[in-house]
């Protein structure tokens, strides 16, 4: 694969974006500022965090999204709030009683830059990023990192700014130029909500049969859809079994399957890199299944196929490997509805059984996704 010059910059910036928001922050946190901790000295990730976007265009979807999953091991509680201006003094106000104890404004109405003001226990950080196509993917990557580094830094973790000092830096910032600002926010998508998290992938899976055939293997391809802010999400898998054998004296039998499935699977968000689910559905499978004579003896039926309904019980690990790309594996357990059995009858007509699935059927999966 090779990668031009303006993408190849772009994606050294990504690289460099973490170094730079640690390496370069705007003053040092005030000699005897606290560092606040948890009751336990470590992160309060329950906290309430309010942030202010204020933009001229439609409330940028797509980088409340961003943030949102940069921000998912730092605070579980966000609240959105869009302007199309903003009071200076609004970020330098004290907190009122029950606030929120982490708030952040992001202003997106410079076509070159977002300004970032974020406070926390009197803590502050402010930042100036340059936005070199605006709101593009690059964009809304730069700004979600650095909100996320400055939350951590606000909570202990960094050199942060007093109150004085964030209002004198915010204060020598140049005004919006406002012609600028409407060609960088006109970049996101004019839709009031972020539109739904679609997921496509393959998947192998392994599982136990029967005593006689003990494991058989499918692959399926698998589609999910969720809303962004939403932990519930549907899910439509279609299945190949592989072809199996049992081979027995006097008859054996050769299997294969069909299935297609279909169910909900909830789950907390988790951190940016990973996430456990639970998931529920069912399913119908069509069987095909072909008589194998051994002995000269035994006169086979002809090959045949029938329909059977089961249901599905899974838990699954994603990680997230790039922003679209992610692998996972799942436990599941299927149920057979229908008591399947596959027989011999001899000359009198009596009925021997050659092959018995088994009703309830553990397995193991591994499978890629791709976010659309």
């Amino acid at each position: 694969m090779t990668i031009g010059a303006p993408r190849a910059g772009k994606f050294v910036l990504l690289l460099l974006l973490p170094a730079l928001a640690v390496a370069t922050p705007i003053a040092a946190r005030a000699a005897g500022d606290p560092a606040p901790t948890g009751a336990s000295g470590g992160r309060e990730r329950s906290e309430r965090a309010e942030i202010t976007i204020v933009a001229d265009a439609p409330c940028a979807p797509r980088l409340r999204e961003v943030i949102a999953d940069q921000l998912a091991d730092v605070t579980a509680q966000l609240v959105w709030t869009c302007r199309d201006r903003l009071d200076p003094e609004d970020q330098f106000r004290p907190t009122p009683p029950g606030g929120s104890a982490l708030r952040v404004w992001i202003d997106l109405r410079l076509g070159a830059e977002a300004r970032l003001t974020l406070e926390r226990a009197d803590r502050f950080v402010v930042r100036r990023i340059a936005l070199t196509d605006g709101l593009d993917e690059l964009g809304r990557e730069q700004i979600g990192q650095i909100v996320r580094f400055a939350a951590l830094a606000v909570r202990g973790e960094g050199e942060t700014l007093t109150r004085t000092e964030a209002r004198a830096a915010v204060a020598d910032w140049p005004g919006p130029p406002r012609a600028q600002s409407e060609a960088a926010v006109r970049r996101e998508a004019p839709v009031r909500a972020p539109p739904p998290a679609v997921d496509i992938g393959a998947i192998w899976s392994a599982a136990a049969f029967s005593r006689e055939i003990p494991v058989v293997h499918e692959l399926a391809l698998a589609a999910a859809v969720r809303r962004a802010d939403s932990p519930l999400s549907g899910w439509l898998e279609a299945g190949y079994r592989l072809p199996a054998r049992y081979h027995a004296e006097p008859i054996g039998v050769e299997l294969s399957a069909a299935t297609l499935r279909g169910g909900l699977a909830v789950g907390p968000r988790g951190t940016r890199f990973a996430s456990v689910g639970l998931s529920a559905g069912i399913g119908v499978e069509r069987t095909s299944f072909v008589p194998l004579a051994a002995a000269a003896s035994a006169e086979p039926a002809p090959a045949d196929t029938f329909w059977s309904a089961n249901a599905r019980l899974a838990l699954s690990v994603v990680l997230r490997v790039t922003a679209r790309l992610t692998v996972g594996g799942r436990l599941a357990c299927d149920l057979v509805a229908a008591d399947v059995h596959y027989d011999l009858r001899d000359a009198s007509g009596a009925a021997h059984r050659v092959l018995t699935p088994f009703r309830l059927q553990p397995g193991l999966g591994l499978g890629l996704a791709w976010r659309l």
